[in-house]
């Protein structure tokens, strides 16, 4: 009997999820948590807010400069 290797249907989400967690690793803490409580959790700016202990106005703020910094870097690679 043969049994081949068979990738799962998981891996481009795997790799996608990895190569996120990398690029968000590049930014100031701040940045990141803001951007993956908001973008990637779903949360409201006043739930980030709350959870982080930043003013609403932070947390957009954050948000705002992490994805301006985050294509920045895209487009360089």
């Amino acid at each position: 009997m043969h049994e081949e290797l068979i990738g799962t249907d998981d891996e481009p989400g795997i790799a996608a999820r990895i190569s996120l967690d990398r690029l968000l690793g590049l930014l100031p803490p701040a940045q990141e948590r803001a951007i993956a409580l908001v973008k990637i959790e779903g949360l409201s700016i006043a739930e980030a807010s709350a959870a982080t202990g930043q003013s609403e106005s932070l947390v957009k703020v954050n948000i705002h400069r992490g994805l301006k910094r985050l294509a920045a870097i895209i487009e360089k690679e």
